[in-house]
């Protein structure tokens, strides 16, 4: 299997130069970062469709293998190759960092896009005269890279050591720690609605104070593990988190589309755009990890799959948060 038919190679190639040539054309006026990340999401299957093929021997040679009890015949099969996707899906979010900035960096800075333009006395600084950056957004996109990228390191680590369940158990919730640190410093709230029936004891809104990252840490925790507990079924694990991937993405898409259209947009919907920015790679690199997983399975995915794709969701939920315009 280690090797791509001449079918796939033209296919994946094709998909890889469309790709190039979207991703391209997005580096005009403001920029179009959904359209760039659609095309990344494309880089990201044919790479990852193609890294799985070309490192399954390697992994076997490695003692990264084993047998397929879901067969008659209980042949072995290369295993922890959702560690390649994993890889290639956090490569593909930090070269993405530019595009939801295209704006800022370039088109509305002077010496950028507009650097023709004089300003005014009153808009001018010492050095480069800026508009006011997003650096809450961009702390927000770097913290939750930072967290996929220390679930990844764990995830690996107990492919290759096979940590127990009680100690594997709390991993989750150590690399959630940048996205909690983030959420403190730059938003803080910790009030939760109260439902309707209650509201007459409790009132409107109660402050959970520190309970409310013990809650935010144990979502971390919840979801890599709701994906693992499903895992012995030739493509289970992956399948559960395409489908849950795509209902996110539905319900961002939806989410603005019932947007009000306006010339300065809600802020409510940055969240949703900072979702789709994670979850179009993530179902980029899992379709192709699903094309050799389902049943007859090629390879595993490993734990470190599982670690990655809940810690997405539990993410995309508690940074789409942040990921509002600066006050």
């Amino acid at each position: 299997m280690s090797l791509l038919s001449s079918t796939e190679a033209l296919s994946l190639s094709a998909l890889s130069l469309a790709c190039l040539g979207v991703v391209a054309n997005t580096f005009q006026g403001d920029g179009e970062p959904v359209i760039a990340s659609l095309a990344f999401s494309g880089l990201a299957f044919a790479a990852s469709y193609s890294m799985i093929r070309w490192l399954g021997p390697v992994f076997m040679n490695a003692g990264l293998k084993g047998r397929d009890m879901s067969k008659l015949k209980k042949t072995e099969i290369p295993e922890s190759l959702g560690a390649v996707c994993a890889l290639i899906y956090l490569l593909t979010i930090i070269v993405f960092i530019p595009f939801p900035f295209y704006k800022d960096i370039v088109a509305a800075t002077s010496g950028g896009g507009n650097k023709d333009i004089s300003l005014s006395e009153d808009h001018q600084i010492s050095g480069r005269s800026l508009h006011r950056f997003p650096h809450s957004k961009l702390a927000t996109y770097l913290s939750a890279a930072l967290s996929l990228q220390s679930v990844v390191i764990l995830g690996i680590g107990d492919d290759l050591f096979d940590i127990r369940w009680r100690h594997k158990f709390f991993i989750p919730a150590f690399a959630s720690i940048p996205v909690l640190i983030v959420y403190f410093v730059d938003y803080g709230v910790t009030n939760v609605v109260v439902p309707m029936q209650l509201e007459p004891y409790l009132g409107q809104m109660v402050d959970l104070g520190w309970l409310y990252y013990a809650y935010m840490a144990a979502i971390a925790i919840f979801c890599p593990n709701s994906i693992n507990i499903l895992a012995g079924i030739n493509g289970i694990e992956v399948s559960q988190s395409i489908v849950i991937g795509f209902l996110l993405l539905l319900n961002d898409l939806l989410s603005l589309y019932a947007a009000p259209s306006s010339p300065n947009p809600h802020p409510a919907t940055d969240p949703h755009y900072f979702s789709i920015y994670l979850l179009l790679p993530f179902l980029g690199v899992s379709l192709a990890l699903w094309q050799h997983n389902w049943y007859p399975a090629k390879v595993f995915v490993g734990d470190t799959y599982c670690y990655f794709a809940g810690m997405v969701f539990a993410i995309q939920d508690a940074a789409a948060t942040l990921y509002t315009s600066d006050p």
